[in-house]
């Protein structure tokens, strides 16, 4: 595990203090009257040296068998202090006059592999190795919140500079400077310049984005269907997608109408059931998704059961028939009536013992069958009651 290493940007003098943070990092207090270090005439100055590494370096068993010590200790990260402000620019120098320092340049990159090296304000000076010679970095507003020091001709033996007061920012090796003062709601970023492998931002104007309130209808069938989805913002014409909610598989619309601002009509063949998430993205590019799925694919019930007559039963008799249909869930005598004695149970089950007949008689009744999305599909059924010598029996 490496150390950090704390510099403060005032020099240590007589009556300082130095406490220990939550962090447990050690850090020097002076007297506010006292003059602040790290200017180019006297910058805050580390002795490098170059040993083997040993296995606490955080680098251990990757690149160089080596590793810097600085001021003594192995590969620490070193908390700098720094930013665009005059008054808070600092120097630090690097002395590698120290002999172990030969053949291992010490320079600056935006990442530990040293893919970019990073050069703003940074001078150097002299051999490696030999008297004088040193890299020394000015730590301002173009200066990252992480910079890594490592040797220019091997790998890993340092770790990184950690200024966290600047308003750039290192994004996996790409400095990001970002602007002054406070956005506005929606405002968007955009890059005013690129050097030196920075780029730094400034406010753009305020963007409006896309919003989805409702959808008409919120459940839809397998087949192709269109649905209205009401919201602010939109901009002709769109590109609309479903979501699946499980999968996160993609269905885009087959087309889009619009309507205007508030309203679009997307119409979508989705093949698999669940429950959607709807996306709509302007010409623009910006886009809003539903906070919730609010569309459901499921096709209706389908019924299995003939229409038509379910069978004959003996006056008095008992009754028992049964009706289907695919993905039901309940089952409802919508119009019409059983005979007398007779119900219908939410598994299609038409059971009980006949009353009430005096004469043959054909009772004509509509069913509903219902699935768990409230979608429906009505089928007419009769049942004979028989009275008399042709009475009697049960068919199904």
């Amino acid at each position: 595990m490496s150390s950090i290493l704390k510099v403060n940007t005032i020099r240590p003098e007589s009556g300082s203090t130095i406490t220990i943070g939550a962090d447990g990092e050690a850090v020097v207090n002076n007297s506010p009257s006292l003059t602040r270090q790290g200017t180019s005439a006297n910058p805050i100055t580390f002795t490098v040296t170059v040993a083997a590494k040993t296995s606490a370096n955080v680098y251990n068993g990757a690149g160089s068998s080596n590793a810097y010590f600085i001021d003594g200790q192995e590969a620490p990260s070193i908390l700098i202090e720094g930013n665009e402000s005059s008054s808070y620019e600092y120097y630090y120098k690097f002395d590698q006059s120290d002999a172990s320092n030969s053949g291992h340049p010490l320079l600056f990159y935006f990442d530990a592999n040293k893919t970019t090296q990073f050069t703003i304000e940074v001078t150097t000076s002299g051999t490696p190795g030999q008297s004088g010679a040193y890299t020394q970095i000015k730590v301002g507003g173009s200066t990252p919140n992480v910079v890594y020091y490592q040797c220019s001709s091997h790998a890993f033996m340092g770790n990184k500079l950690i200024n966290p007061a600047t308003r750039t920012f290192n994004s996996g090796g790409v400095g990001i400077k970002l602007p002054t003062g406070s956005p506005n709601t929606n405002q968007i970023f955009k890059v005013s310049s690129v050097a030196n492998g920075i780029a730094e931002l400034q406010y753009g104007s305020a963007v409006t984005f896309p919003t989805i309130s409702s959808i008409n209808p919120s459940v839809i069938e397998n087949s192709q269907t269109a649905v209205t989805i009401t919201g602010t913002n939109f901009q002709s014409i769109p590109f609309v997608d479903a979501i699946n909610s499980s999968t996160g598989a993609i269905i885009t619309a087959d087309s889009v109408a619009f309507t205007s601002a508030t309203t679009i009509v997307a119409t979508f063949t989705i093949s698999v059931d669940g429950t959607y998430f709807l996306r709509v993205e302007n010409n623009d590019g910006l886009s809003v998704r539903s906070g919730s799925a609010l569309l459901t694919v499921s096709d209706a019930p389908t019924w299995t059961t003939a229409a038509g007559s379910l069978g004959t039963v003996a006056a008095l008799g008992s009754i028992s028939f049964t009706v289907a249909a695919t993905n039901a869930t309940a089952f409802a005598v919508q119009s019409g009536s059983l005979p007398g004695g007779a119900s219908i149970n939410n598994s299609g089950v038409i059971s009980g013992t006949e009353t009430g007949s005096t004469a043959t008689t054909t009772y004509t009744f509509t069913i509903r069958a219902t699935d768990a999305e409230a979608q429906t599909a009505d089928r007419q059924f009769t049942i004979t009651i028989s009275h008399g010598a042709t009475g009697g029996g049960q068919f199904n």
